[in-house]
């Protein structure tokens, strides 16, 4: 039996090759891809929505992590797009920083630009570094923060803000407390693997907004969707972001949308996720009145 074997010029093309397309790769997933920043529009179906909240419309912001990945200038980018789009209201889901709180200082000066009123929580890195130091930093702009409590945003639409999950005392109920009745309450939730929580609690809750996983920040191709109907996987997903890491799940009358945030961490690479900026539209889910 004649063995075929490569020659040595042959072995050098294919070598070669490899290694240009390895190069344009992670050229690709460290510097084009995190800086590529997608405006996702979300269809919302709300049962008995008031008829005034049809048509409003929710920008939302996640997982910024300043710090040696991104710098202000993307945030203040992103602050000018969500503008140009004009929401009623703007989300910020929290971990504004990475390594260290005081890198929240770069927040002031964009948040300050948001044209829209603006409602915060804190995620687990801002509890990582220091929770006191990013709370003052989001209370130097016009941002409400939210932590296990809420408020009426706009008449007959209270939206609440829990506690990070992972390091901090989420309380559901407090977040509620004083919804006005018949009010439609969303809920800003660091960490997607709480809308279990909202569900077992059986609470007044329509849709939770989180961040958290990053969408995997790496998605490869998959035999079958996922709940969320997407034909990819992420190899590697944070806790308390397994159940719910990417775009929007509904469990009976509730939603719960997982952004898949502006920022990168651990790693500095993005592939088939790109970073995200969330435009939501409520509209009236007749249907399930």
């Amino acid at each position: 039996m004649k063995t075929s074997l490569l020659s040595r010029r042959r072995f050098l093309q294919l070598a070669g090759g490899l290694a240009l397309s390895g190069a344009a790769g992670y050229g690709y997933a460290r510097l084009l891809e995190p800086n590529w920043v997608e405006v996702v529009e979300q269809s919302l179906s709300i049962p008995n929505l008031p008829e005034h909240l049809n048509g409003r419309r929710i920008a939302q912001l996640s997982d910024i992590h300043l710090g040696q990945y991104t710098g202000p200038e993307k945030l203040l980018s992103a602050v000018d797009r969500v503008n140009r789009l004009t929401p009623d209201l703007v989300f910020l889901t929290g971990d504004y920083v990475t390594r260290t709180a005081h890198q929240s200082e770069a927040l002031v000066e964009p948040l300050r630009g948001l044209d829209a009123p603006a409602y915060a929580i804190l995620g687990n890195h801002d509890l990582w570094t220091d929770r006191t130091t990013v709370s003052n930093f989001l209370a130097e702009t016009r941002v409400r923060l939210l932590v296990n409590r809420g408020e009426e945003a706009l008449p007959g639409l209270f939206v609440a803000g829990v506690d990070d999950i992972w390091s901090g005392r989420p309380d559901i109920r407090a977040a509620l407390d004083g919804a006005p009745p018949g009010a439609v309450s969303l809920l800003l939730a660091h960490e997607p693997d709480f809308f279990d929580r909202v569900v077992r609690a059986d609470v007044p809750v329509a849709v939770q907004f989180s961040g958290h996983s990053h969408g995997g920040q790496v998605r490869i191709p998959s035999a079958t969707p996922d709940g969320a109907g997407l034909w990819t996987r992420a190899p590697v997903l944070p806790r308390y972001g397994e159940r719910y890491p990417i775009g929007l799940y509904r469990v009976g009358a509730r939603q719960v949308y997982t952004n898949r945030g502006l920022g990168v961490w651990p790693l500095p690479f993005r592939f088939n996720c790109r970073p995200e900026i969330t435009l939501f539209t409520l509209h009236a889910d007749e249907g399930m009145e």
